[in-house]
């Protein structure tokens, strides 16, 4: 039987990348107009984006969903580029018609669900969301539910199983 390890402030990536720097994070906070959980900011000094340890959460009304990496900061990034990170992401949101105030931390599975950072109706402290398509309603792609109130809030929900 499988048990449920949660994160408990150690040991989130399951690989690092190089960490962001305080001036990325300034650029990239100024280029949206918002203010990055202070959380998500000190995971991107760890290592800017990867593959995280914790990689599942449970979301009530829709069960075990899958978050394999965390989408670091890309403000140079190009279609050569290898990195990966929020910006890469500019026109799917356009494409999909999702909200344009969001910010993507994961795509569970590309382009039908995905994690963001909800800053719709503000500027900081946003809520964790999952986005889900929406079959059944041709004039509502995506489907919203609240996974937690804050970043902070939504890092102990995240679990790795054994």
């Amino acid at each position: 039987m499988s048990k449920n390890y949660f994160y408990y402030g150690e040991c989130f990536w399951d690989e690092k990348d190089p960490p962001v720097s305080d001036e990325i994070v300034k650029k990239a906070e100024c280029k949206l107009g918002i203010k990055f959980p202070k959380e998500y900011i000190e995971l991107l000094k760890e290592s800017n984006g990867g593959m995280v340890q914790f990689n599942k959460v449970y979301i009530n009304g829709y069960g075990e969903c899958e978050f394999p990496y965390l989408l670091g900061i890309d403000l140079e990034s190009s279609s050569e580029d290898d990195d990966v990170g929020i910006f890469s992401f500019t026109e799917d949101i356009k494409e999909y018609s999702l909200p344009e105030k969001i910010v993507i931390l994961c795509w569970e599975t590309y382009p039908h669900s995905y994690f963001a950072l909800d800053y719709t109706n503000c500027t900081e402290n946003p809520a964790v969301v999952y986005f889900y398509e929406n079959y059944p309603e041709d004039n509502v792609p995506y489907s919203k539910t609240i996974v937690a109130p804050t970043f902070k809030e939504f890092l102990p929900l995240l679990y790795h199983q054994s």
